[in-house]
């Protein structure tokens, strides 16, 4: 008998990611506009193109939820859910975290202020006593978030971001680029704003798997198929058309 139930640990211990990753795995975001959101709970944007061609790649199936960002950052650090979509790496995250090599793709971080200023960001230094829009639970990169030269005023979303801005009550918003012009947009503000071209930062987006076992290999192998699909000119361009850079795509 003890023999038979070593085996069997054994067995479980050391089964292949494939048989480990048959049943439906839970990923969980926020909503990213344009990247992921949901529609009538239809997933839309590039972000989930991109996983549809890779999990079909994988012969795996899966369903993305999506709560606000920091229960979504926390489920995934618990092992309530098998990953979460579109976090950028961190120390700290990756104590909790397995990200794969490969990430979705590459984007700006910037700094929008209302067009009747004329900032230059010159450095996190730059920004020393300033006033800055961020939200609950995202990284804008380590630099900026190690950083105490300025106020950072945390709230719930975009929106609420760059309606403080349009009162003053702040002088900046950090966002991902591409999120906050599609924001604005929608909130008919486009001509009030502008952004600095220089990035404060540009880091990396991963869907990263939470520490459950068998998801040290899903990771590699999610790389490794994120990384064929990359090469498929309809990939390339549907990177190109989001503006978004890719990173293995040369």
């Amino acid at each position: 008998m003890k023999i038979l139930i070593a085996t069997i640990m054994l067995l479980t211990l050391f089964t292949p990611y494939p048989l480990m990753a048959q049943k439906k795995l839970t990923l969980i975001t926020d909503p990213f506009p344009p990247l992921y959101y949901q529609v009538n709970g239809e997933n839309k944007g590039v972000y989930c193109e991109i996983l549809d061609l890779v999990f079909k790649e994988m012969n795996i199936s899966y369903n993305l939820s999506f709560v606000p960002w920091e229960r979504a950052l926390r489920m995934a650090e618990t092992k309530k859910s098998d990953g979460i979509l579109g976090t950028v790496k961190t120390k700290n995250r990756e104590q909790s975290l397995i990200f794969p090599n490969e990430p979705i793709s590459i984007i700006d971080i910037v700094l929008f202020q209302r067009k009747d200023e004329n900032f230059k960001f010159d450095g996190i230094a730059s920004l020393s006593g300033k006033r800055i829009g961020t939200i609950y639970g995202y990284s804008y990169g380590e630099e900026f978030d190690r950083s105490n030269l300025f106020k950072k005023e945390k709230v719930s979303s975009l929106r609420l971001n760059f309606l403080k801005l349009e009162a003053k009550r702040i002088d900046f918003v950090i966002a991902y680029k591409n999120i906050a012009l599609h924001t604005l947009q929608n909130l008919n503000l486009i001509d009030q704003f502008s952004y600095d071209s220089h990035p404060v930062d540009r880091v990396a987006l991963f869907l990263a798997f939470s520490k459950k076992p068998g998801n040290e290999q899903l990771a590699e192998k999610f790389s490794q198929a994120l990384q064929k699909i990359k090469k498929r000119e309809a990939v390339k361009k549907l990177f190109k058309k989001a503006e978004l850079n890719a990173s293995s795509i040369q």
